[in-house]
């Protein structure tokens, strides 16, 4: 049986605003719905992704000081395992201009505050649920490239590999990010990261390019 660490766990918020109070207001609306993540910054939120937190969607401010949401959005984008991940702006800036920049940048959502809980809520759910929706899809086109796995240099590679982190490394050479890992083998994303770790250890990498140049 599966140690409780390695059960799928609720859906991860992670709520970027620079207002306390706003944070713990709309922080409390979420609790017990969902594991609920906090930044005071763009600039935290970024470090939280750089660490290795991948949420299931972010809820963002836009005016926000030093980094505005725009740019956090922007270079959230570029972390690859947060590519995927829906990103809903949350903020009191209600005119069109700043609503259309925001879903031209590839925001799911706009949402202006002050929020009806109700329906801030339901949008939070549907936006969840396509997000998964999108990352089965997309599970499903990249297990249709299993073919061009060199089957003779994936058993070296993983010739001293557990039988789990056998698993992992042939989803990591199929280009699943570690979030597509989690729900395909159905253990906790923290699990994930741990088994990740271990293969680069064993295989002295310190990254996802350097291990697939491994399989190559």
């Amino acid at each position: 049986m599966r140690d409780m660490e390695a059960m799928e766990a609720k859906y991860m918020v992670l709520l970027v605003d620079d207002d306390p109070t706003f944070l713990k207001t709309a922080g409390s609306v979420l609790h017990g719905h969902y594991e609920v993540s906090l930044a005071n910054s763009g600039r935290e939120a970024l470090e939280l992704a750089g660490a290795g937190y991948v949420p299931d969607i972010i809820l963002l401010d836009i005016d926000m000081p030093g980094m505005d949401g725009y740019e956090t959005l922007a270079a959230l984008r570029d972390i690859e395992d947060i590519r995927d991940v829906p990103i809903v702006f949350l903020t009191a800036l209600s005119m069109p201009e700043s609503e259309l920049k925001g879903i031209e940048l590839g925001a799911m959502d706009y949402i202006t505050k002050p929020f009806v809980r109700e329906l801030f809520l339901a949008r939070v759910k549907l936006h969840l649920e396509n997000g998964r929706r999108l990352r089965q899809l997309s599970m499903m086109e990249k297990s249709k490239r299993e073919s061009v796995i060199d089957e003779v240099k994936f058993e070296k590679t993983a010739a001293d590999l557990s039988d789990t982190e056998r698993k992992v490394l042939r989803l990591i050479a199929l280009g699943y990010t570690n979030r597509e890992i989690c729900e395909t083998l159905h253990y906790s994303y923290d699990y994930i990261k741990r088994v990740v770790s271990v293969i680069y250890e064993k295989k002295f990498v310190c990254k996802r390019s350097e291990l697939k140049k491994l399989l190559m």
